[in-house]
């Protein structure tokens, strides 16, 4: 039996990516309608359409389910439409979509009778000047449609498939890594083994990946492959952005699709051939590292942002056939969320109605209520999220009433309103809905409901006003007289929504060092020194330019020495943890002069990661309130808040040694390094606005104290690689 291979969140991103086919086809969403199940003579939208089945019948939808059956009758389609018609390749696709849902239907067999009379000598003739392909294409079709008991001996006979299939190998004539990995499937599945003389096909398939670090599929590329700086990122397991994929788009799609239909027609071979099990693994993993995790779907979608999608449906539903095979078993085997769960779950995200009368009811009575403001919109930016925040005072009557100053408005409190991209907006959302049960009092309610304005892409979120709490930054000066209290009271609540009401904390993915610390600060040192170099507001070019490239250095070493840190405990983690996002009510003395308990609330979940380090919160946080007490022109703040930062530093150190955590220091200086460049990167936004207003004065000072940043983070960079030695 083959061993299973490590795909960290398995489960997790398997379901997000079905919920997320099971929305593609609902009927509130529009983003695929002109490609999805849309025209059924183009050839685009049926190939994607098809890709989409298979994808379903890959997680474990059986072909006798509603939901696949609804879709029969748009591949259905009448053949012959006249006398001299072909199976093209848009007849393929249909023709292996209706030999999985419906074998039985009329016209399979005349599209299997007309697929043999295109037979030329040893080859079909489906496309132009592409035989190799289309025997194989051809021969693929024919093997299906004998496992579903319709080929008969009087449409064409197994052994002369077979006969095909091994002359085409023997004649040596295929050349991309995918037809042969089709090929040897199908050598495999009609004599139920290979012979010597085909393994040597699979051998040649091992050393192509062995020579490109897992990868197939290049040699449609040729000279090219030397500027393509992508593709030696990804060989090297490294995360590619979507900046950086962008302009490679079709040539990663093409390298992921063909490495992925290698892995899926291999698969089954590995039995008999147990050398291709550690290669195929390696393959998958290595794609599997680009996307994986709750947001996988995000993450897709931010790789292949084609119109209409096609690329990122073919990429997701050739993904979930390729794991398919890999784990060798139906997908939704693997989670205790059934089918029938993820088609109610898929129902509730688009807010299906019971009916279009009631939909249009509702609809009707939401314009028939009259709304109002009372006062001046007051916008509040609290934290350094890009959404926008106000507050307002609604004024809601009913509009039987025609002067709305004879009743009171039906809401008398004040509100707080959110809005921002769909995109910003659904992540915090989401990321909302996967906090722990246990800790979810931590946060401010993010409700389900909101209103999306398709003019401007943003959606708008209404949520209570919390009158009574302010940031932690704005109260920083009222908590000179009880640093200790605070401290402790802080501490406490941050350890509580870190720990997730868990006392037995997973590890964390081995890629979540990488992927929040190292992979970060390199994108910041970029904009850093792009901002400071290009505008040259700093005459020392050499010293700048040493402080660059000894942050690459150092950064490349921690790179090569992350695995020294080792794994760690995982813990929720908010992601952008500082003042302005820690919302605190009770900072009133009683009697005797001490503090009652305090509530605390974080806002901005943007970054939030259920599965992150506490270390990371704890190195942003401390950094900030240093950063802070820095700007204090009195001596008793500034020296006030050194006390509150000592404080949760010793909090924190408690925290990670009662978790065993033996790393947390360490990674809590990584995150200070890493929050100062961030916080540098920020004002070099604000800094390249000056430059552009001509405010050479504003523009320089900017630069100088990124370069202050820059140089302190470089040095807690030197000390954690130094104490890793």
């Amino acid at each position: 039996m083959l061993a299973q291979p490590q795909l960290p969140e398995l489960e997790t991103t398997i379901t997000a990516l079905v919920v997320e086919l099971l929305l593609m086809d609902k009927e509130r969403e529009k983003r695929n309608r002109k490609l999805l199940f849309a025209d059924p003579e183009d050839g685009k939208s049926v190939r994607v359409s098809m890709h989409y089945i298979m994808a379903l019948l890959a997680y474990g939808f059986l072909p006798e389910s509603s939901l696949l059956q609804d879709k029969v009758k748009w591949f259905d389609r009448r053949f012959p439409k006249q006398e001299n018609d072909s199976v093209d390749a848009i007849e393929m696709n249909r023709l292996l979509v209706l030999l999985h849902l419906a074998p039985e239907t009329d016209d399979v067999r005349t599209r299997l009778d007309q697929l043999v009379r295109q037979k030329i000598g040893d080859s079909f003739d489906v496309q132009p000047s592409w035989s190799e392909f289309d025997t194989l294409w051809a021969l693929e079709i024919f093997k299906v449609a004998h496992e579903k008991k319709v080929l008969n001996d009087d449409i064409i006979k197994m052994d002369d498939l077979c006969h095909l299939i091994d002359k085409l190998m023997q004649k040596g004539g295929l050349r991309r890594d995918k037809d042969i990995a089709l090929a040897l499937r199908l050598q495999h599945d009609m004599f139920g083994s290979l012979d010597p003389k085909h393994r040597k096909y699979a051998q040649g398939l091992i050393n192509t990946a062995n020579e490109n670090n897992g990868l197939w599929g290049l040699e449609e590329f040729g000279w090219r492959m030397d500027q393509m700086d992508w593709l030696k990122k990804l060989m090297n397991s490294n995360k590619l952005t979507p900046e950086e994929a962008r302009p490679f788009q079709d040539q990663l799609r093409r390298v992921i699709l063909s490495t992925c239909m290698v892995i899926e027609n291999l698969m089954p071979l590995a039995q008999d051939i147990p050398e291709l099990e550690e290669t195929l693994h390696k393959a998958m993993g290595m794609w599997w590292e680009q996307f994986y995790g709750e947001h996988a779907v995000a993450t897709l979608r931010a790789l292949f942002p084609n119109p209409h999608d096609y690329d990122y449906i073919v990429v997701l539903a050739r993904t979930m056939r390729t794991l398919r095979e890999v784990l060798d078993k139906p997908l939704c085997t693997l989670d205790t969320v059934q089918v029938h769960i993820l088609n109610e779950l898929a129902e509730a995200k688009v807010n299906r109605e019971d009916s279009p009368d009631i939909r249009s009811i509702k609809e009707a009575l939401r314009h028939w209520i009259n709304v109002d403001l009372v006062g001046e919109i007051e916008p509040l930016k609290l934290g350094f999220s890009e959404a926008n925040v106000v507050r307002v005072q609604p004024h809601i009557w009913s509009p039987m009433i025609n002067d709305p100053q004879v009743q009171n408005s039906l809401i008398t409190q004040s509100l707080i309103i959110k809005y921002g991209s769909r995109e910003l907006i659904k992540l915090e959302r989401k990321n909302y809905e996967t906090i722990p049960s246990a800790v979810k009092d931590c946060f401010v309610r993010i409700p389900e409901q909101s209103y999306y304005d398709a003019e401007t892409n943003r959606t708008f979120v209404i949520m209570q006003d919390l009158r009574n709490y302010k940031t932690l930054y704005e109260e920083r000066h009222e908590i000179n007289d009880y640093v200790a209290e605070v401290a402790d009271q802080l501490g406490n609540f941050l350890c509580r929504m870190h720990s997730g009401g868990s006392g037995h904390p997973r590890p964390v993915s081995s890629s979540l060092l990488r992927e929040i610390y190292l992979r970060k600060m390199m994108e910041y040192v970029d904009r850093i020194f792009d901002f400071v170099l290009g505008r040259d507001l700093i005459p020392n070019h050499n010293f700048i330019q040493e402080i660059q490239r000894d942050l690459f250095h150092e950064i490349g070493q921690l790179i090569k020495k992350h695995v020294e840190i080792g794994q760690f405990p995982a813990a929720v983690m908010h992601g952008d943890l500082h003042m302005r996002n820690v919302m605190v009510k009770g900072l009133k003395p009683t009697a005797d002069g001490h503090l009652n308990e305090m509530m605390f609330r974080l806002i901005d979940l943007e970054y939030m990661h259920q599965d992150g380090d506490a270390a990371f919160d704890a190195g942003q946080i401390i950094m900030d309130v240093d950063l802070i007490s820095r700007e204090e022109s009195r001596f008793e703040n500034r020296h006030q808040m050194e006390r509150l930062r000592d404080q949760l530093t010793r909090i924190y150190r408690e925290y990670g040694e009662s978790r065993e955590d033996a790393t947390f220091a360490t990674r809590m200086e990584l995150a200070k390094a890493r929050a100062l460049l961030r916080i540098a990167k920020g004002k070099v936004k604000r800094g390249s606005q000056y430059y552009k207003a001509r405010q050479s004065a504003q523009a320089t000072k900017i630069a100088d104290d990124v370069m202050a940043h820059a140089t302190e983070a470089l040095n807690l960079l030197r000390s954690v690689s130094s104490g890793l030695e």
